[in-house]
């Protein structure tokens, strides 16, 4: 899939945040991707699993995983032009296989609704293609001022299409 111009722009302030972020869903999830594409709902990235994303068995975290689906999950609405800045208010995460240190994790995440709230279907596989996880995440939209604010710290327009 191609980028949207709106997904563009994501893209764009996505990798300047990497630089200067120091909020959690950058330093932790955003720096560590390699992002393909965004617009219309949809992101796709992928990332190459570290020690720091392993548990004691050296496969990667539930844990780590459930933080990609959410902050993934959260950038690929705002590539949709219904997007906006808003909160997770529910995730459900079904877990189906593993990876270890040093493989390669494909992410894709999608729209199912868009609007004031927004279900976002996220899928993390493999190399192979074999699914590791899938999940389902529910957002919120802000009011106005913190669509306002969003703009003013990322210089990101949410209504800007």
């Amino acid at each position: 899939m191609a980028s949207s111009a709106k997904g563009l722009r994501l893209l764009k302030v996505l990798e300047n945040m990497k630089k200067s972020a120091p909020s959690f869903d950058v330093k932790t999830v955003m720096s560590k991707m390699d992002l393909k594409s965004a617009g219309e709902g949809v992101l796709k990235g992928s990332f190459t699993i570290e020690p720091s994303m392993c548990n004691v068995g050296g496969s990667l975290h539930g844990g780590y995983i459930s933080s990609v689906i959410d902050v993934f999950s959260f950038y690929s609405q705002l590539s949709h032009p219904e997007g906006r800045l808003s909160w997770t208010t529910t995730m459900n995460i079904v877990y189906l296989g593993q990876a270890l240190q040093g493989e390669t994790v494909d992410v894709e995440a999608k729209p199912i609704k868009s609007g004031n709230l927004t279900i976002v279907q996220t899928s993390l596989q493999n190399a192979k293609g074999n699914i590791l996880a899938k999940g389902t995440t529910t957002f919120i939209a802000g009011s106005e001022k913190y669509q306002k604010a969003f703009k003013d710290y990322t210089n990101f327009d949410v209504y800007e299409k």
